[in-house]
C-alpha cells in the first residue's frame, strides 16, 4: 500500500502516516516502519504514555500486505485479568459464570490482519504462556474449549514498561520477551523532541477544526512556552491542552500566553531548568536506565559527528578502545536506541536489510545527537 508522508523543501519529512514529527529519532522510526511494515516480523514498541505507540502500530499494519484484514487492538492493561484470556482467545458457552454464549476472541477476529496487543506488561503469567504458544504456532484453545483454532495474525505489542526489569524481575517471561522483539521501536518521549512541538500543535489545531471546532491559531510567545514545558503526559498532553485552549478560546481564535493553564506559564528560570533537564520526572517518575542510554547515545553520537563517522577517530575522543565502541554500537543495535537505527543493523531480521553499513558515515544518527 502506499505511504502517506509530507515532506518540507529540504526533504526532511514532517509526517509520516499520521505520525508528526522531523526530530532524527522520528526520522529513523519513519524509516524503520518502511523496512518492517511488508514482513510479518512481531515488533515491540516501548515508550511512555502518550508517545503515540498506536500510531505506529497502525502505520505497520496499513503499510503491510494485511492491509485488507483487520487492524485488532487489544489493552490489555484496561481489561480485568479474569476476562482478558476470554477477550483475546474467545470462549464456549458455559465456560464461566455470565458465558451465555460462543464468544470469538481478538485473535481470531484478526486473522488474516494483525493484533496489537497494549500494555503488553502487564499480561499474567499464565497468558503470557498461551501468548507464546499463539507467537511459536498460530494455535489456541478457546477458553472452556478442547477444540484447537489455527489463526494467521501479526502481531504488534507496546508497552511503557521497561520489560527488561521484568524479566529480571521475573514478572515476564524471558522467552516471550525475545519472542516479541524481535524489530524493536522505542518512541521518544516529547520532551526529546521539542522542535516538533509547532508541528504537533500546528496539527493537532487542524484536527480539531476537522471535527468542527473554530480554527484557531497560537501566539509567538504561546508557543514558546509550549515548547519548554517538559510534558510528562506526551503528545495526549499537548492534545488535551490545545483542545481545551479551543473550547473554551476566545472569540478572536488565537491560543495567547495567558490564556495558557498555570502550570504551563512557568518562571523562565524555571523553565529553563526544565530544558536542561530532560529527565524532568513526572508523576509515574521516570526510567533510569532507559534514560542513562539516552544520555550514553548523545556523546557516542557527538564523537561520531566530530570525527564524520570514523568509529577509530570516535573511539579517541572518548577515550575508550576502539572494539569497546564496536559494541556498545552493537549492543544499541540489538536494543533499538534511535542512534542504533540510525546507523544500521549489522544483522538483518526477517528480510529486513540494515539502515547504513555497520563502517558506514552516520550523519543522521549525529543530528540526533546533538539536536
Amino acid at each position: 500500500m502506499q505511504e502517506n508522508a509530507t515532506e518540507q523543501r529540504d526533504g526532511t519529512e514532517t509526517s509520516f502516516e499520521g505520525i508528526i514529527g522531523r526530530h532524527p529519532s522520528m526520522q529513523a522510526i519513519f524509516e524503520i516502519i518502511r523496512r518492517v511494515a511488508p514482513t510479518d516480523a512481531t515488533v515491540l514498541i516501548t515508550g511512555e504514555s502518550g508517545t503515540g505507540k498506536e500510531l505506529v502500530a497502525a502505520a505497520l499494519h496499513r503499510l503491510s500486505g494485511r492491509a485488507a484484514g483487520r487492524f485488532v487492538p487489544v489493552h490489555c492493561g484496561a481489561i480485568p485479568e479474569d476476562l482478558l484470556e476470554s477477550e483475546m482467545f474467545g470462549h464456549e458457552r458455559g465456560a464461566f459464570t455470565g458465558a451465555v454464549a460462543n464468544r470469538i476472541g481478538r485473535f481470531k477476529l484478526a486473522d488474516g490482519g494483525s493484533i496489537f496487543l497494549d500494555e503488553i506488561g502487564e499480561m499474567s503469567a499464565k497468558l503470557q504462556v498461551k501468548l507464546l504458544r499463539v507467537l511459536e504456532d498460530g494455535r489456541f484453545e478457546a477458553v472452556g474449549s478442547v477444540v484447537t483454532q489455527q489463526v494467521d495474525v501479526r502481531v504488534i505489542a507496546a508497552t511503557n514498561r521497561s520489560l527488561e526489569q521484568a524479566v529480571a524481575s521475573r514478572q515476564f517471561r524471558e522467552d516471550l520477551f525475545y519472542r516479541l522483539r524481535v524489530v524493536p521501536i522505542e518512541m521518544p518521549p516529547l520532551r526529546r523532541r521539542r522542535e516538533d512541538i509547532p508541528l504537533l500543535v500546528e496539527a493537532i489545531l487542524g484536527q480539531l477544526a476537522a471535527r468542527g471546532l473554530p480554527r484557531f491559531t497560537i501566539s509567538a510567545e504561546a508557543s514558546e512556552l509550549l515548547q519548554r514545558y517538559p510534558w510528562p503526559g506526551n503528545v495526549r498532553e499537548l492534545r488535551n491542552v490545545l483542545e481545551q485552549m479551543v473550547v473554551l478560546g476566545r472569540p478572536e481564535r488565537v491560543i495567547e500566553a495567558s490564556d495558557l493553564p498555570p502550570h504551563l506559564v512557568a518562571p523562565r528560570e524555571l523553565a529553563d531548568a526544565a530544558a536542561a533537564m530532560p529527565w524532568q520526572f513526572g508523576p509515574a517518575g521516570i526510567d533510569f536506565y532507559r534514560e542513562m542510554e539516552a544520555i550514553e547515545d548523545r556523546i557516542i553520537a557527538q564523537a561520531l559527528h566530530l570525527s564524520r563517522g570514523n568509529k577509530k577517530e570516535a573511539a579517541r575522543l572518548l577515550r575508550v578502545n576502539r572494539t569497546t565502541l564496536l559494541e556498545k554500537l552493537k549492543r544499541k543495535r540489538a536494543q533499538g536506541s534511535p542512534l542504533a537505527a540510525l546507523l544500521g543493523s549489522a544483522n538483518p531480521v526477517d528480510g529486513v536489510p540494515g539502515a547504513i553499513a555497520a563502517d558506514g558515515p552516520a550523519r543522521g544518527a549525529l543530528e540526533f545527537a546533538v539536536a
